[in-house]
């Protein structure tokens, strides 16, 4: 039976990952999962640490889907601060446009796909 949420999990990695801890101490919070048989919910823990992380630090993940690869990034440059992790994922069936995922959580889509799926229903 797991004796902690994933939760509390992500609370203590993010901790670990935010005080800059040593590649031991990661190891041992692994170890310390394993043996408490809660390895299953390690992809649970890593996507809640990581909204945790960019909370506090303010930082954003940022996903760009986009139909085919972007010749000229820089005209979207404007659009991200400092710090900002930004990656580009390529989805030929959006046709044309984008979408932008930032922190896995808000989504704007401007993507051809989704104003014909519009059309359509």
């Amino acid at each position: 039976m797991a004796k902690y949420s994933s939760k509390t999990y992500a609370r203590a990695l993010s901790v670990l990952i935010l005080e800059k801890e040593s590649k031991k101490n990661l190891n041992g919070f692994l170890d310390f999962i394993r043996k408490n048989g809660d390895l299953k919910k390690t992809k649970e823990v890593i996507a809640l640490t990581e909204a945790i992380f960019y909370k506090k630090t303010g930082k954003r993940k940022i996903t760009l889907e986009i139909a085919r690869k972007i010749e000229r990034k820089n005209i979207l440059k404007d659009f991200f601060q400092e710090g900002d992790i930004v990656k580009e994922k390529i989805n030929p069936e959006l046709i044309a446009g984008l979408k932008v995922n930032v922190n896995n959580e808000k989504q704007l889509d401007y993507s051809l796909k989704s104003k014909l799926d519009n059309l359509l229903t």
